[in-house]
């Protein structure tokens, strides 16, 4: 079966080493990698993978308008438009299986790819990896956004992720061309709001321990937006922990999924005691005004701990984000008494309750307190 000609000019294909082919005719590949790229990047950042994929895997890289050979073209900076731009354009031109990977904002906009690729085309995609993001229930409006920043601001956010390219804007020329592009991504992202719809396909998240943009238990979250399975992997490293171990990141991107039951067995006790004591921490008093105020977008300091939660601006939505978080850690929450106690403290007595009936914590009294999270 002959391959359809790679979308020219949304995707670059790298073809690897042993394929003999580059843009262009080819045949269909056993499996494709379609990959999105992060906040401020382009297709080139995929380019190393080629070299990595087993043998009939071809790596699909997305080009975003506004850069590399698209620099002309117009930026999109709402993620509806541009996840369906790139649907009309690549879906046609794909063959089954499909992987679809992101990193970073790449997996939101990988994402919203897939959710509109299963509407127009079910069962082309089987598989979506995403990279150093939360899961959507996870995901809260920053309380300073990089995108209402000065370019020193700019800068300084992305100086705290790390991965290079700081370099290239201390040239007033490089400057002038990339830094608009940045921008626009963070004002895309940091303003998306991601839907309940869930995925069928097979999810796999991955993350790095140390990532200073999200806690590393956050990627479970990615667990409750999909009906398929769900396997959470954390790996060492920052924000870009995946320059540094690049051949485990694309070996998990093709590993086929574990299924539900194994994930849930065979846990080290030293790793059940260590999530027994995280959990505690999060449903204290001091754990709860730190995770309310990330998700509604407030000071710690504005969260009393005797006042209702509704009037700081809780609502369904924020309920649900925060449940898809405690359930991370292995706490259900029963939204019904929740909701009649809205406060700090009483959510803090119930849920410590919840975790001592479990056999996972101590009840009553705090703990230690929980840093705000980023």
């Amino acid at each position: 079966m002959s391959g359809a000609r790679v979308p020219a000019p949304w995707v670059r294909r790298f073809a690897a080493p042993h394929s003999g082919t580059q843009d262009g005719h080819a045949a269909a590949p056993a499996r494709t990698l379609l990959c999105f790229p992060h906040a401020g990047g382009a297709a080139s950042a995929y380019r190393g993978w080629a070299a990595l994929v087993p043998e009939g895997v071809e790596v699909w890289a997305v080009q975003y308008p506004g850069r590399e050979d698209r620099v002309g073209a117009p930026l999109i900076d709402d993620m509806a438009a541009l996840a369906g731009a790139a649907v009309a354009a690549i879906g046609p031109a794909l063959h089954p299986p499909v992987t679809v990977f992101g990193h970073s904002m790449g997996a939101s906009v990988a994402h919203e790819f897939t959710l509109a690729l299963e509407r127009r085309r079910p069962g082309l995609a089987d598989r979506l990896v995403v990279s150093g993001r939360p899961g959507p229930a996870a995901q809260a409006p920053p309380a300073d956004p990089v995108h209402l920043r000065d370019d020193a601001g700019v800068r300084a956010a992305l100086k705290v992720l790390g991965g290079g390219g700081l370099d290239a804007l201390a040239d007033p020329q490089l400057a002038a061309l990339l830094m608009p592009v940045i921008r626009n991504d963070f004002r895309l992202i940091e303003r998306y709001r991601p839907g309940t719809a869930p995925l069928g396909v097979d999810v796999v998240g991955v993350t790095g321990d140390a990532d200073p943009s999200m806690p590393a238990r956050l990627i479970d979250a990615w667990g409750w937006a999909t009906t398929g399975a769900f396997t959470p992997i954390v790996l060492p490293g920052g924000h870009f922990y995946l320059n540094d171990h690049l051949p485990a990141v694309i070996d998990t991107a093709l590993t086929p999924t574990r299924h539900k039951e194994q994930q849930m067995s065979g846990q080290d006790p030293a790793v059940d005691a260590a999530q027994a004591a995280e959990a505690a921490e999060a449903v204290s008093v001091a754990g709860l005004r730190a995770t309310i105020a990330e998700v509604l977008g407030v000071e710690p300091g504005e969260v009393d701990p005797d006042a209702s939660l509704f009037e700081l601006g809780l609502n369904s939505m924020s309920m649900m984000s925060l449940s898809v978080r405690w359930q991370a850690l292995g706490v259900e929450a029963p939204f019904g008494e929740l909701a009649e106690r809205p406060t700090v403290a009483a959510w803090s007595e119930l849920l410590t309750g919840i975790l001592a009936a479990q056999g996972e914590a101590p009840a009553g009294g705090d703990t230690a307190p929980t840093p705000p999270l980023v």
